[in-house]
């Protein structure tokens, strides 16, 4: 099989690539120019530094593709401009580039988001027919770009993921909340209680290649996750215990990050940069509940996770420990 993935440098295309190349298949990794290679630095993999922006020169990654894994995109921005342009008119420049090639087109599999369906409303776990109810522009941006997949359906055979909390090697947004239990504190906003589900890198790889492998799957849509519910509370002491800690579970009241939320915003706008915490994104994170089912992906495509978080927790903090991030 000969596979793209576009965002292949980053923590998820990398982990893929490995897998791809371990397969013996051959890899194709699109990328922003500038950015870093170390997580697929001497895999036999073809580099085409082009990022999503250039649908020219994404077919000419794509010459002779199979597959493309449609991974690239931005969970922080600067402006909404920003997410829309990488999110979705990338996914647009992608599916252009894929549809160029006529009856030859390569199958195309979009990486979304739960963020995308927006949190539990009724009580009962996200499925893949849920009404979508975004939060944030990130999500309305993924939201558009799963709509442009489907525009190019008569012309690109394509699937469609949404993705919970992806965790694992090389990441480094969880990476924080690690610091700070190993530091003997956990902080998190509001209730201890939210719930979620979440999924280790390894169960996604397995996941994506299961997908490719799955000629039913074109023109459908997954949830892939861990089916098991976790509570902020019992991340916390998960963390906690693979890191020989009992953290002390600290809580920001809502209307206080509120507060510290807009002015993150206000000076990251100074420096021109992307606000870590903002009032979208504490939004998101403020939810009661963001729980979804796999059951569609389990009877269509087999799926069946295998790394729980009491397994997948201990793998992660221990290759923080080895990366010295710890």
């Amino acid at each position: 099989m000969r596979a793209v993935v576009t965002g292949g440098a980053g923590f998820i295309g990398s982990h893929l690539l490995e897998a791809l190349t371990r397969r013996g298949d051959q890899a194709v990794c699109v990328e922003r120019r500038g950015a870093s290679r170390r997580w697929i630095a001497g895999l036999p993999v073809t580099v085409h530094e082009c990022g999503v922006a250039d649908a020219e020169c994404l077919a000419a990654a794509m010459r002779g593709a199979d597959i493309v894994f449609h991974l690239a995109a931005l969970t922080e921005a600067r402006t909404p401009e920003d997410f829309y342009a990488v999110n979705t008119d990338g996914t647009a420049s992608v599916m252009r580039a894929a549809a160029s090639f006529g009856d030859a087109a390569p199958r195309v599999i979009l990486v979304s988001s739960l963020a995308a369906l927006g949190p539990c409303r009724s009580g009962a776990p996200l499925d893949e027919d849920a009404v979508p109810h975004p939060l944030s522009t990130y999500g309305r941006s993924k939201l558009l770009a799963e709509a442009v997949v489907h525009a190019y359906a008569d012309r690109v055979p394509a699937t469609i993921l949404r993705l919970p909390t992806v965790y694992g090697p090389r990441e480094r947004a969880v990476l924080k909340f690690f610091q700070l239990v190993r530091r003997g504190v956990a902080l998190t906003i509001g209730d201890w209680d939210r719930a979620l589900t979440l999924l280790h890198v390894q169960d996604l790889v397995a996941g994506l290649l299961r997908v490719a492998e799955t000629p039913a799957s074109v023109g459908r849509t997954y949830i892939l996750s861990h089916p098991e519910a976790v509570t902020w509370r019992a991340f916390a002491e998960t963390v906690g215990r693979a890191l020989g800690r009992v953290p002390v579970l600290l809580s920001v009241p809502v209307p206080v990050a509120r507060v510290i939320a807009r002015t993150a915003e206000l000076v990251a706008a100074a420096g021109r940069r992307a606000a870590i915490l903002n009032r979208e994104r504490l939004r998101e994170m403020t939810q009661r509940s963001w729980l979804c089912s796999t059951a569609r992906a389990a009877a269509e495509l087999g799926f069946a996770p295998q790394v729980p978080a009491a397994v997948g927790v201990p793998l992660t903090a221990a290759w923080y420990r080895e990366a010295g991030w710890l």
